[in-house]
């Protein structure tokens, strides 16, 4: 089944012509899982994907996101999406 990880990482950014200033870094990629993995692993996958954020973006205050699996109820089961 399709998995889709939305990683974002928000921290300070360096100008000279503002007073505050943030960047935003976001990481969007759909992976091939199988039905057998277990939620650590996806977890272990979600917390690389945060690793690889948080170092292009040096200021980082941390790392959110999202993990979606897309199905629809369909005769009787569900049938993935994607």
């Amino acid at each position: 089944m399709k998995v889709e990880f939305e990683v974002t990482a928000i921290g300070r950014s360096d100008s000279d012509s503002s007073v505050d200033s943030f960047k935003k870094v976001e990481l969007v990629r759909v992976h091939e899982l199988s039905k057998s993995m277990t939620v650590a692993e996806i977890e272990e996958l979600f917390s690389s994907l945060c690793q690889e954020v948080e170092e292009s973006h040096r200021n980082s205050h941390g790392c959110a996101g999202k993990i979606t699996v897309r199905a629809k109820k369909e005769n009787g089961g569900l049938t993935y999406l994607g």
